[in-house]
């Protein structure tokens, strides 16, 4: 067993990713699928495990524009909170945390709910800014996987950077 970054017997090759418009770039492993949306979204998915039908893990980086707006990170959690507590009535709050990322303060939520495909997931999210943007950082996996991952979802917040222009 390899310590640090991947439970997997072998190590692992990283791959960064670099948002230009969204000006942050982070590190993922290469076997993961990186998919880009519309809506200021990149997606990181982990390979499905031979006889399951979904993800058992993802990581979601999302930015929201917030130009000349001083949100501070702990009301975006609230409200990102409330947001996730009116979709999912079995939204369970684990546990708030201040955090850095990327030497910034940020805000870190534990939780768990029911996703869209009737699956018990279990997340952490991670509420940072700078001066343009907030930065919502999601690792989610089913209940069962989710600390197969959870040190590869770290690595990745730990790689996280803020760029500029």
């Amino acid at each position: 067993m390899v310590l640090g970054f991947f439970h997997e017997s072998q190590s692992q090759t990283l791959l960064t990713y670099t948002d230009n418009k969204n000006n942050f770039e982070i590190s993922y492993p290469n076997n993961w699928e990186r998919s880009v949306k519309l809506n200021n979204e990149v997606i990181f998915i982990a390979p499905k495990d031979a006889n399951s039908v979904s993800s058992p893990a993802g990581f979601v980086v999302k930015a929201i524009p917030t130009p000349g707006k001083n949100i501070s990170t702990d009301s975006a959690t609230k409200e990102l909170t409330r947001e996730i507590q009116s979709v999912h009535k079995d939204f369970k709050l684990e546990s708030t945390t201040p955090v850095t990322l990327d030497g910034k303060k940020a805000t870190q939520i534990v939780f768990t709910a029911t996703d869209s495909k009737l699956q018990n997931r279990k997340a952490i999210q991670i509420v940072g800014s700078n001066s343009e943007s907030l930065y919502v950082l999601t690792y989610k996996a089913s209940t069962d996987k989710f600390g197969t991952y959870e040190n590869v979802a770290n690595q990745m917040i730990k790689s996280f950077k803020f760029s500029t222009n």
